[in-house]
């Protein structure tokens, strides 16, 4: 018997919420019409994305709560204590799951922020939601059943991979997977422009460093073999390889790599201490 299509509501609107979306749709765990989302009336670009995919696009929150099983949460960090107090004032019955993509703010607070009956589990997905391949990872609210740990993860793995975490690693994560796709499009252009300053057309360069970080990060997750062996195996004496992880070293570019993910982690946790003061 073909399971029951989600409705799924979204409160926000943006890149993450519309990737989830579609990787929910790709997946066949919804479709469109089962889609609601909440958007600010400046942000027509949002709203008339969510319409494109078939799916209803509001100015309010409350319908959000009303019309679906599942509300996510996607908004700002800024903005999360008033979208919130929308429901909590209208006194609706919120008995449902709400799971959180926000940064920075907890479990608890999301638990007092909304009505008492609400159930509240914390993910991170990241963009590659979109086609399927999001390295995610959630975190159990108070309330949460069991029932809700496995929807969760059913949505979850519907668009990628999925691992339950310790709320205290979540800025890390954060900085890793959720900031990460960034920081790998930025190595995918330099290696397409360094491709390019050496004689290779543009397209042709895109092609070949997208599906070359694509072939690597593939034989790290399925061979479950140590990066270095890997890069090991890559590397001949004196060869072309060797020539360029030796310029790579002078120019720190493990050093860079690794501050980067200290420095988004800071950031997370100045942004969860605001989300605690407020």
């Amino acid at each position: 018997m073909a399971s029951k299509l989600l409705k799924i509501g979204f409160i926000g609107g943006g890149k993450m919420a519309q990737a989830m979306a579609k990787g929910f749709i790709s997946a066949g765990l919804t479709k469109g019409d089962k889609l609601i989302a909440s958007c600010h009336p400046s942000d027509m670009v949002s709203a008339n994305a969510f319409k494109e995919i078939g799916a209803e696009a509001v100015f309010e929150n409350v319908p959000i709560v009303q019309n679906s099983d599942i509300v996510i949460i996607s908004v700002k960090p800024s903005v999360v204590s008033v979208a919130l107090s929308e429901i909590k004032s209208s006194n609706l019955e919120a008995d449902k799951l709400f799971l959180s993509i926000v940064m920075g703010v907890s479990t608890k607070a999301l638990e007092q922020l909304l009505p008492s009956s609400s159930r509240v589990i914390r993910i991170m997905p990241n963009t590659p939601a979109l086609v399927r391949n999001a390295a995610s990872v959630f975190v159990t609210g108070r309330k949460a059943t069991e029932a809700d740990v496995r929807i969760t993860k059913r949505l979850l793995e519907s668009v990628g991979t999925c691992e339950q975490v310790p709320e205290g690693l979540l800025d890390p994560i954060t900085a890793l997977s959720g900031s990460g796709p960034a920081y790998i499009y930025v190595l995918i252009e330099a290696l397409a422009d360094g491709g390019v300053k050496m004689g290779l057309p543009r397209d042709l360069a895109y092609r070949l460093a997208s599906q070359t970080v694509l072939g690597a990060a593939q034989m790290v997750r399925d061979t479950k073999a140590h990066p270095g062996v890997l890069k090991d195996d890559v590397t001949s004496p004196a060869g072309s390889t060797a020539a360029g992880l030796h310029f790579l070293e002078q120019q720190g570019f493990r050093a860079a790599v690794i501050g980067a993910i200290e420095s988004a982690t800071q950031r997370c946790r100045e942004v969860s201490k605001n989300a605690e003061t407020k």
